[in-house]
């Protein structure tokens, strides 16, 4: 007997014994590194109260009863695969052999030959996240080749990662604004797999997430992966009244870089059911960095295309324009020498309107300049009105701004002769945006009213552009016989650089108030 206790204790798998009254009789090394009890704590305690999960025990105790009344058994000498309990109440999945043995005075006992499934199943893990993980990212190089917009894109690839990953929604945001101006700007691109979860969405459009202020933020600041397990008990993240009560529970952040600088960030969300295991946070950052690649892939491209049709759309219309400035001065000159003039002048005026934005595309410039500059294609101020704050556009915003104004101006020169303009902007305090109000009245309308919506062709899809996916802000626009109107709401942030970002009814949270 001793050599077969000697063989026990030196076997890879790990043995116990158990009599037939239930109690451990035998219990190896082995068992002691999977179980996490020692010998001495094991002998003599029950073996279902010992290692048998809480929903397997009455089936144990049913199974030795029935045992000792029949000698029979339907899980002996068979491998089984089930779970088992560690000493630190996580169930481990194993494979186990049980076999009777009778000794001499005719009592049974039972030992069990257990092998841990662990480390097997962590390999199989691992190598299902690897597949899933090429599975996405050849979904996602797909997607990039295909005939979408840049928004149709992101959303596809926050789908792909909450399937794979678990997670119930995601997001992007983007950095919008230089040095102490620069905010994360939330953007209408989300996933969520459940509407029951939408009202983060409006909860979220209000916050402009300073570099360190809460997960986002910390994600920018630090350029690396923020993981919030628990979002009711973590006050950094400034959103979990309303997160926790639809439901989500924990978050995580994924810095997207550009070289040396992060642009965005990609957020998810998961409920209690979501795991957030090493190789699910790996997969994220894994699939998330190159899909940041991606999406800055096609927002370069969707941009340039966007210019490509504004420079061919702005020849047309520069055509137009020199028509209709020929026109004009044609019938204010007395002679050709004062017709050369005026038109000569007025050509110079388009071309430096036109090079503004490409000017002032790498610094500041003055919001009067830019208006100034698109206005300058009219053969005389006379009738126009310019009331602008002074205010600097920071350089990521000239050239979006610019193209609006410059768009705005064309289309007045080119559709109606007299009249008035009214250019109007001020700061809405109360919402943190710029109000820009572009207002012609009734003069000489070469074009009939019915003619007019016309107007509402690519300039009204480059303004879209500039205007809501450019600087993040919204316009309204109307047409009518006696005029035009068209007003843009652009927050002050993406404009001037310098507002504050934090909304009315935030503060306490963003102060981090549990």
């Amino acid at each position: 007997m001793k050599h077969l206790e000697s063989l026990f204790e030196r076997a890879l798998d790990a043995v116990v014994g158990m009599d037939d009254q239930g109690m451990v009789i035998a219990w190896n090394a082995a068992a002691e590194e999977i179980f996490g009890w020692s010998r001495d704590e094991a002998l003599g305690r029950s073996m279902g109260d010992l290692i048998v999960p809480l929903q397997h025990r009455e089936n144990h105790a049913k199974g030795l009863e029935h045992y000792k009344k029949t000698g029979e058994g339907p899980v002996l000498e068979k491998r089984v695969t089930i779970t088992a309990l560690h000493r630190d109440g996580q169930e481990l999945p194993i494979e186990l052999s049980i076999f009777p043995m009778l000794d001499a005075e005719g009592s049974v006992s039972f030992y069990a030959f257990i092998r841990s499934l662990q480390l097997e199943q962590a390999v199989q893990r691992e190598q299902e996240a690897r597949a899933e993980e090429g599975k996405a990212l050849l979904a996602v190089a797909e997607k990039l080749l295909d005939d979408t917009s840049l928004e149709d894109f992101t959303q596809f690839c926050l789908a792909t990662i909450c399937r794979v990953t678990g997670m119930e929604a995601g997001h992007l945001q983007t950095v919008r604004g230089k040095g102490d101006g620069a905010r994360l700007y939330p953007t209408n691109v989300w996933h969520l797999s459940d509407e029951k979860y939408a009202p983060v969405i409006d909860f979220t459009h209000r916050l402009k997430f300073r570099r360190g202020e809460g997960v986002p933020g910390r994600a920018w600041e630090t350029g690396e992966l923020q993981i919030v397990e628990n979002v009711a008990a973590a006050p950094v993240f400034v959103r979990r009244k309303i997160f926790t009560s639809v439901g989500l529970s924990c978050a995580v952040a994924l810095p997207l870089w550009q070289g040396s600088q992060v642009y965005g960030v990609l957020e998810f969300f998961g409920t209690a059911k979501s795991h957030l295991e090493p190789q699910v946070l790996r997969m994220i950052q894994t699939i998330g960095s190159q899909i940041g690649v991606a999406i800055r892939r096609k927002e370069h491209s969707e941009y340039r295309e966007t210019l490509r049709r504004e420079m061919s759309h702005r020849v047309g219309n520069s055509l137009a324009v020199l028509s209709s400035i020929y026109r004009s001065c044609s019938r204010t000159a007395k002679t050709k020498d004062e017709l050369d003039a005026l038109y000569l002048s007025r050509i110079t005026a388009v071309a430096r309107a036109s090079r503004l934005a490409l000017d002032h595309a790498s610094h500041d410039a003055p919001l009067r300049d830019l208006v100034d500059a698109a206005i300058d294609i009219f053969p005389d101020r006379d009738g126009i009105t310019v009331d602008v704050p002074q205010m600097m556009v920071q350089s990521d915003s000239v050239m979006p701004l610019a193209l609006v104004l410059n768009e705005l101006a064309t289309n007045t020169l080119k559709h109606r002769q007299g009249g008035k303009l009214n250019i109007h902007a001020q700061i809405d305090p109360a919402k943190d945006e710029v109000v820009l109000e572009w207002e012609e009245t009734a003069g000489e309308c070469p074009q009939q009213a019915a003619t007019l919506p016309e107007r509402s062709g690519f300039g009204t899809t480059l303004m879209q552009v500039m205007i809501e996916e450019q600087l993040a802000g919204r316009f309204e626009r109307e047409i009518t016989e006696g005029g035009f109107r068209m007003v843009a709401h652009i927050p002050r942030v993406r404009l001037a650089g310098d507002a504050e970002s934090t909304p009315q009814g935030a503060g306490e949270e963003l102060a981090g108030t549990p």
